[in-house]
């Protein structure tokens, strides 16, 4: 009966700490920060809101980035009162989920990112790697 219990007990740690899912990460999310100066270490709080084309554009959010389906990833930022400049900053980016590891990797740019938690409207991750190419 002992070792059932501690069976049980395992079975239920073993799948209580599977990895986010592709499909709750999909979309797109906003930051509070400027993801511009990113670093090794900083932890990184999203929110998800649906995207407008005017979301960074004067008082609208500060930066924020694209999990898309076909995983394409974008990161923006605001570009203030200017409706002609592209709030993406780097075009050519994926993205990667393994467990709860998202790689993005782009001509400019590698990044690593674990998800320390995600919810459908939050998303904290720890940046573990970025580098310039």
């Amino acid at each position: 009966m002992k070792k059932l219990s501690i069976l049980i007990i395992v079975c239920v740690l073993f799948f209580s700490f599977k990895g986010a899912s592709s499909k709750k990460i999909i979309g797109h999310w906003t930051s509070e920060v400027d993801l511009y100066d990113m670093k090794i270490n900083d932890t990184l709080i999203f929110t998800k809101i649906k995207y407008t084309d005017k979301l960074y554009q004067w008082a609208g959010a500060l930066a924020g980035i694209e999990l898309a389906p076909d995983k394409s990833f974008a990161e923006y930022h605001n570009v203030l009162c200017s409706s002609e400049s592209s709030p993406v900053r780097y075009s050519d980016e994926t993205w990667v989920l393994h467990n709860d590891l998202i790689t993005i990797i782009g001509s400019e740019r590698e990044a690593k990112w674990r998800i320390m938690n995600v919810t459908n409207k939050k998303m904290t991750v720890v940046v573990l790697k970025i580098n310039s190419k």
